[in-house]
């Protein structure tokens, strides 16, 4: 139970530090202020190290650990660099990100080694994307309250790119679910939509529902709030999303782990 518990940890913060830098090119930093800049940054690096500890508890491989060292070095040595710095190039953050998505390719396979390497890695990765999206925008939603005349565009986009990206994912479970079967105890095959419905799948149901379906749904309302220049409240409908989506990734991380589901 502890390596699950502790899996699932390394997969939701490194995933998050490594995807999350990405996100900023939503926000050029001619748009808005260093300091969004900094918050970022320096908590991605300090997810990043929470991940990276984590996963020192169930590394088999001490290069790995090393790597991922390497990687938080590099985020740290950025974040630094750009600190007080007026040009920031987001290329270079970039690049530290892709390194970060190589290292994580490369840890996947001791952390559930039964399962598609392929497939979990694009999974984790998808889901990684979510969880920083949604992130992202409350606190680019939080960041109106500080900065007069900020584009309302930014949020907007913010706001396109994460309902992209669940339009994805709901696709992505949707075809998984069909193509898919479980086998119980008993032999009896069942796809995973009728999976859902026995006992062990119906958290694999509510999961589908408050990460796919209900954010998605928000999402609607959050976009009709923005249109009236409301962003305090469409940052206060972020807050629920954030839940929903948390809880949900940590149910599919479960049902990754336990069963091999690649969701």
């Amino acid at each position: 139970m502890f390596s699950y518990f502790t899996a699932t940890i390394v997969l939701i913060f490194l995933g998050y530090a490594v995807i999350f830098p990405l996100l900023l090119w939503i926000t050029p930093l001619k748009a808005i202020d260093r300091g969004f800049y900094r918050f970022n940054l320096g908590l991605c690096c300090i997810i990043g190290a929470l991940g990276i500890i984590s996963y020192h508890f169930i590394a088999k491989s001490l290069s790995l650990e090393i790597y991922l060292l390497i990687w938080l070095s590099l985020m740290m040595f950025i974040t630094a660099m750009n600190w007080n710095s007026r040009t920031i190039n987001n290329y270079i953050i970039s690049a530290i990100s892709v390194i970060g998505c190589i290292i994580i390719a490369k840890i996947i396979p001791s952390i559930v080694p039964s399962i598609n390497p392929t497939g979990a890695l694009i999974i984790t990765l998808l889901n990684s994307t979510i969880t920083a999206a949604v992130f992202f925008s409350m606190i680019l939603g939080h960041w109106y309250l500080n900065i007069v005349a900020l584009p309302i565009r930014l949020l907007k986009r913010s706001i396109i790119i994460f309902s992209f990206f669940l339009s994805i994912r709901i696709l992505w479970d949707s075809i998984y679910f069909v193509m898919n079967n479980y086998i119980d105890n008993y032999g009896m095959s069942y796809n995973l939509w009728s999976f859902m419905f026995q006992f062990d799948g119906f958290l694999l149901g509510i999961a589908f529902f408050i990460g796919n379906l209900f954010p998605l749904a928000l999402n609607v309302l959050i976009w009709k709030t923005i249109k009236l220049q409301a962003t305090q409240s469409a940052t206060g409908l972020l807050y629920v999303s954030v839940v929903s989506i948390l809880f949900s990734d940590l149910i599919l991380k479960y049902y990754l782990l336990e069963y091999g589901f690649i969701v």
